[in-house]
């Protein structure tokens, strides 16, 4: 397995222009991060939540993979000293030209008011601007609408301030990969892509024989760091045939582009079980506010299927990062 990726990875620098890593994309410093509570509100809809990107001054864009119109919806989330989250109310639904093509993923541009919604089913990235709520401009991404599996294409978008540059990455390896790997993608302010770099996730769990509507493994979420790094949260959900006993494991790692070394961070199993019913899919993720003490908030938000089956919840969590440490 391990030679196969490794040729994989090499054919895919030379075939598609990847950036292979170099000396300033070493990860020089650890991350240290604490993972907080989950918590669901009932002061927001059920939904099919699926990213959300800060606005500022507790206000979160989230956008819903399910749903007519395209559009995100307003939340305010407020936080404790710790970082923990101790309520969240909607702010309102903020509706945008055309329907929803299965927004998987949202972006924010806090200096130029730009919105940016990653959708899975029509493969496209789409820029609008905020005051006028209009399209600016958007890209297809053509590799993931040919060749990405159903429902596994674009799951993730980030935008780094420092660089002005958005990345994205394929939920699971694209059919004609293979192996354990994905393609990471930086786009400019043009929605031109700029460059592909390579990423490995990490072996599933489950047995790679089962069905892909109860086995999902890949990458659901991105978050650009004021550092030049990015979070990349990896996920594998499996649904058992009754349901019970299903999980969701949840690993964060931390990366450079064009580095092929992973930095574990935090991670966590969710279930659906007797006396655990915690399962919860997450989906979206960003950076939030800094604390009072300096250290900076990550905000995530799991996808309920509507809160299927009267069961599951809408969960959101945070986890507290701390300032980083020299290895």
């Amino acid at each position: 397995m391990v030679a196969i990726i490794l040729f994989q990875l090499s054919m895919l620098v030379i075939g598609h222009g990847i950036d292979g890593g170099t000396t300033d994309t070493q990860l020089t410093d650890s991350l240290k991060a604490t993972l907080l509570p989950q918590h669901a509100f009932k002061t927001i809809p059920p939904g099919n939540y699926s990213g959300l990107a800060y606005l500022g001054n507790d206000l979160y864009a989230v956008v819903s993979d399910k749903g007519g119109r395209a559009g995100f919806y307003i939340f305010h989330i407020v936080l404790n000293t710790r970082g923990e989250i101790i309520q969240i109310d909607n702010r309102g639904f903020t509706e945008l030209p055309g329907n929803n093509q299965d927004e998987e993923a949202i972006a924010y541009d806090s200096a130029r008011h730009h919105i940016y919604i990653g959708n899975e089913a029509s493969a496209e990235i789409i820029d609008y601007d905020c005051e006028s709520r209009m399209v600016v401009r958007k890209t297809m991404v053509e590799d993931y609408r040919k060749h990405a599996p159903v429902n596994r294409g674009i799951e993730s978008l980030t935008y780094d301030g420092a660089r002005q540059k958005l990345f994205t990455i394929s939920e699971s390896p694209l059919i004609i990969d293979n192996g354990l790997l994905l393609r990471l993608k930086q786009f400019d302010l043009h929605l031109d892509e700029e460059k592909q770099y390579p990423y490995l996730i990490d072996e599933p769990l489950e047995d790679l024989s089962k069905p892909d509507q109860r086995h999902a493994y890949g990458v659901s979420e991105l978050t650009a760091l004021s550092d030049g790094t990015l979070l990349v949260l990896e996920r594998e959900v499996y649904i058992r045939p009754l349901y019970l006993n299903s999980w969701v494991m949840n690993k964060l790692f931390r990366i450079k582009p064009g580095n092929p070394q992973k930095q574990f961070v935090v991670g966590w199993r969710t279930w659906l079980r007797l006396g655990d019913m915690d399962f919860a899919d997450y989906e979206g993720m960003c950076e939030g506010p800094l604390l009072p003490d300096g250290r900076r908030v990550i905000v995530l938000c799991a996808d309920s299927q509507n809160q299927a089956k009267g069961v599951l919840k809408d969960y959101f969590r945070t986890i507290v990062v701390e300032p980083y440490q020299k290895k």
